[in-house]
This record gives structure tokens, C-alpha cells and sequence, in this order.
């Protein structure tokens, strides 16, 4: 059995990591609070985006945009993956990565070829160590993204996609459900996806009449070509800020599961201690009963 001086050296580290975890889970739980609502607001924002452009197509018939329309060849996807700039959440970025890895294999099966853009320092460090190419790397955004930080990783993809050296693009991240439960996820941002019949402008055979009801100025074309970059940049926004709400959630599962370990590693080693000390004793009690009796037997 180990001896007491060194169970209680034990016991004292232990003790100062639970209060590490125990202060991160505490911080972490605070922040979940303000990503919550920050995600609720900017779901909002889409929505409201969404409604607006579905508005356009229905009362105006067909509008088409670049950013609408697919590619003829479609050859090239960009994959973007959104992981963590920090460790200590649980399988938060291995779970991301994995995504990310299957996506590509399931791609380079179909014959595309992939492009890689990281956002995240955990993502980087991977890659990089498994030697796959990456394009583009954005890091230090996951602990309090901005929507300057979205708009410059929209206008990149825009221009690429636009220009042709992508023809699709796909962003793998973490959907936020809720504090305990993550959901790893894989969303196409461009082409923009839109219900076909609402692109073809069928839906006028549904309401007919209510196509001449609006007057837009300036065009159609002209008021989608303005919003549809801001609908990509809100997306953007929002899927950084589940990611956010995504890492601060899986930290505070991971810590709390952290600081339970430690406390029920303290119980046990208290105990074991408390062994360790009464074997101590006895040992001493004994040997100074020994040492009366040889004494008595001397005299």
C-alpha cells in the first residue's frame, strides 16, 4: 500500500485540478447563456432574409442570380470546416473532423475534386499533420465570433464560387440543440438552395393574380443581387455562432464530467488514506510493543 505522505500528495493535486475544471465549467456555463440567445437572434435574421427572397421569386416570377444557379460541370467542391480553437470539450472536435474526413472520402468517391478551407486552430493542427492541403485558415473566432469575421469568409467563397474555381460549397460544423446534446452537420451554402418550383416560378399557377400586385424598384434582379450576399453572410454568421454555443456547451458536459471524476477520485483516495494512516499506527503500536517486550525480557 502507498504510503500515506504520498496518498495525500495525491489528494492535493487532485483537489487543485477539480478546481480548475470546476472554475471552467462555472465560466463555461455563463457563456452558454449569451450564445443562446445570440443564435436565437440570428435565426430570426435568416428567417426574416428567407421570407423576403422566397417573396421576390413568388411575386415576380423567375429571377436568377450566380449565386442561384448550379455549375454545368459541378467538379470542384469546396468543403469549409468549422472546428475549435481550444481543446477541453469533450469529443467536440474529433466528432467535427471525422465529418469533415467523411465528407471529403464521400466526395473524392463520387469523382469531385475537393478544396479545404479550416476554420478553427484544432482543424489546422490536424490537417496539416495528415498532410492534406488547405486553402484558406481563419483561427480565433470560435471563442466570440463577429460579423466582420463572417463577411470576409463570405466574400472569399462569393468570389471563388462566382469566378468558377468552385462549384459548390459545403460547410461542415456543429449544430447547437441544446447544452448537453451537439449535432455535427454539413450544410450547402452555394449554390443557394431554393425550393425548385419557387425558381421555375410555378408558384404562380397557385395564386394567380397576385404576381402584378407588387411594383419593385429597383428589379428584382437588382434587389436579389443585393441580398442574396447578405443572406450568405448571415448564414455565415449563424453557423459560427452554433459552432460557438456548440464548443461552449460541449466544454461545460466535458468539465462537469471533469470535476465529478475528481470529486469521487478524492472520496476514494480519502479512504485509501485513511487505511494507509491505521496501517501506519498499527505498525508503530506494534513495533512499540515489541520493543517493551524485548526490554521486559532483558530486565
Amino acid at each position: 500500500m502507498e504510503k500515506s505522505r504520498d496518498i495525500r500528495n495525491r489528494i492535493k493535486s487532485v483537489t487543485g485540478t477539480r478546481k480548475i475544471t470546476k472554475a471552467m465549467e462555472m465560466i463555461a456555463s455563463s457563456k452558454i447563456r449569451k450564445a443562446q440567445s445570440r443564435i436565437l437572434e440570428a435565426r430570426a435574421f435568416i428567417e426574416k432574409i428567407e421570407e423576403v427572397i422566397t417573396d421576390i421569386a413568388f411575386y415576380s416570377g423567375l429571377v436568377s442570380d450566380p449565386l442561384l444557379a448550379p455549375h454545368k460541370e459541378g467538379k470542384v467542391v469546396l468543403v469549409i470546416g468549422l472546428t475549435a480553437d481550444r481543446g477541453l470539450c469533450g469529443g467536440y472536435n474529433a466528432n467535427i473532423i471525422r465529418l469533415i474526413e467523411n465528407n471529403i472520402k464521400g466526395l473524392r468517391s463520387q469523382g469531385y475534386d475537393v478544396k479545404l478551407n479550416i476554420i478553427g486552430t484544432r482543424g489546422r493542427n490536424y490537417f496539416r499533420y495528415t498532410g492534406f492541403p488547405v486553402s484558406n485558415i481563419y483561427e480565433n473566432l470560435s471563442d466570440y465570433p463577429k460579423f466582420l469575421d463572417a463577411r470576409e469568409i463570405s466574400k472569399d467563397i462569393i468570389s471563388r464560387y462566382i469566378s468558377g474555381e468552385v462549384d459548390k460549397v459545403l460547410i461542415c460544423y456543429t449544430r447547437f440543440k441544446n447544452a448537453a446534446e451537439q449535432i455535427p452537420s454539413t450544410r450547402q451554402i452555394l449554390p443557394i438552395q431554393m425550393e425548385e418550383k419557387i425558381i421555375r416560378g410555378e408558384i404562380k399557377e397557385i395564386a394567380p393574380g397576385k404576381v402584378h400586385e407588387f411594383m419593385f424598384d429597383p428589379s428584382p434582379q437588382e434587389i436579389l443581387g443585393s441580398l442574396l450576399p447578405q443572406y450568405i453572410y448571415t448564414t455565415i454568421y449563424g453557423v459560427l455562432l452554433e459552432a460557438t454555443a456548440s464548443e461552449t456547451g460541449a466544454r461545460m458536459t466535458a468539465m462537469k464530467s471533469a470535476s465529478d471524476n475528481a470529486e469521487d477520485m478524492i472520496k476514494d483516495l480519502v479512504k485509501l488514506y485513511h487505511r494507509a494512516r491505521q496501517q501506519q499506527i498499527t505498525m508503530e503500536i506494534t513495533e512499540i510493543v515489541s520493543g517493551a517486550q524485548a526490554l521486559s525480557i532483558v530486565d
